[in-house]
């Protein structure tokens, strides 16, 4: 009867397995080339395969101007629920220096929506998205700035900074990436 227990464990893990290993092929042949290639160029490759390489969106976009598109629109989610957090610790914050630090982030964040606003623009005139990027990512990095110039303050934003940043970044890689 023990050994019926470990030869169904051992059937269960090879299942298990299987089952991981079905998911990770399903996953890799559901990127398309475009995203692949998008991928490899930027320089936040392991972000970009994790943000568009199962994104169904992203997989259905044909040229470099639809995977843009798609990436703004997810950059801008992002930042929307980023807003929305700087704003609800902002308003919960008792500490008065924190506070302080916390309200200037969240202007820096309020400025991000004209910043968004002008990348949308940008893809639309098809202008210079690298300005465009750098624009929105002045307005980041002074939120960001605010923690490194007082490192001993909690920074509940950190996480959130980060991953915007990818997100500026990919934007402005897939806008270089050379016509396929």
């Amino acid at each position: 009867m023990g050994r019926s227990i470990s030869s169904t464990s051992s059937i269960s893990l090879i299942f298990i397995l299987s089952v991981d290993l079905f998911g990770t092929c399903l996953r890799a042949s559901a990127t398309t080339q475009l995203v692949k290639n998008a991928c490899d160029f930027c320089e936040v490759k392991d972000f970009c395969y994790n943000v568009l390489g199962e994104n169904p969106e992203a997989n259905r976009a044909t040229t470099r101007y639809n995977l843009e598109d798609v990436t703004i629109q997810l950059a801008y989610s992002n930042y929307t629920n980023i807003h929305r957090k700087v704003l609800t610790v902002t308003a919960n914050e008792v500490d008065p220096t924190l506070k302080q630090m916390y309200k200037q982030c969240l202007h820096d964040y309020v400025l991000l929506k004209s910043a968004f606003d002008f990348i949308v623009h940008t893809l639309v005139t098809n202008g210079d998205m690298g300005q465009a990027i750098e624009g929105a990512r002045t307005h980041l990095f002074a939120c960001m700035s605010l923690f490194t110039q007082s490192p001993t303050s909690p920074n509940p934003f950190a996480q959130d900074n980060d991953n915007l940043a990818h997100f500026l970044e990919l934007i402005r890689d897939i806008s270089f990436i050379p016509l396929i």
